[in-house]
């Protein structure tokens, strides 16, 4: 086989290559399908080993390639990466990429509630608690307890980017926000983040906002004889919502 020949030989193998390790790395979660593409790569190389095993004359050995030669298959294989692995991954989606405005970390829920919380809670012992490992990203909350009053609880919650096949982090957090409002009485909160939203029933009083890819919800336990403190929960959501920073 020619140098030239080879060249285009490899030309049109690496893409191919690249393509069924793409896709097989992409299905792997259907093991049916990936154990399929297994096999078959498993016997192609098989039949070639057994073809080189039946030659009757050794193979020639090739030319070394040019300088030349392998700049081309360089930027073969790079323009195949990026064609078929970016569309796949969309890195643009991701919280990273320039422009997106989604936030990678949270704020301190328990700084944002210390106004609230002396008003709402004023006898309230405060604990903090953070999760790396949420169902869909980190969560950051504080609490104020009082054993013969009110309870007030403070939640951040950061919606992680899906990946390849997902859209968004603002898109999964649209979808969460929107699963996550409980039964009650609803009524919106305009002018607080992206979207907003009060949940008020006999003992509890929750509101809840998103920003970008973070998720806020304050919720209050009251007592029977305790003063609703509409007020002071909207007061509340605001504070907590101006202290997200998206990238």
């Amino acid at each position: 086989m020619s140098r030239r020949h080879r060249v285009r030989s490899l030309a049109l193998t690496v893409p191919l290559a690249v393509l069924t390790l793409v896709l097989l790395a992409k299905t792997m979660g259907y093991p049916a399908f990936g154990m399929s593409v297994v096999l078959v790569m498993g016997l192609l190389f098989l039949a070639h080993a057994i073809r080189d095993q039946f030659r009757e004359e050794p193979p020639e050995r090739p030319a070394p390639l040019g300088p030349r030669d392998r700049a081309f298959l360089a930027l073969v294989c790079l323009v195949t990466a990026l064609a078929v692995v970016l569309p796949l991954d969309r890195p643009w989606n991701a919280p990273w990429w320039p422009g997106r405005h989604e936030s990678l970390s949270l704020p301190d829920p328990c700084e944002a509630g210390v106004t609230a919380a002396a008003t709402l809670v004023p006898a309230g012992a405060v604990t903090a608690e953070e999760d790396d490992d949420g169902p869909y990203g980190p969560t950051a909350q504080c609490a104020w307890r009082d054993p013969e009053g009110p309870q007030l609880r403070l939640e951040y919650q950061l919606v992680d980017w899906e990946g390849s096949f997902g859209g968004t982090a603002t898109d999964t957090a649209r979808e969460v926000f929107a699963d996550g409002l409980t039964i009650g009485t609803r009524s919106p909160l305009p002018g607080i983040g992206d979207e907003a939203w009060r949940v008020e029933s006999s003992a509890l009083h929750t509101v809840r906002a998103r920003k970008a890819n973070v998720i806020v919800e304050a919720t209050l336990i009251r007592a029977h004889d305790d003063p609703p403190g509409r007020a002071a929960m909207e007061t509340l959501l605001r504070t907590a919502v101006a202290r997200i920073r998206p990238g």
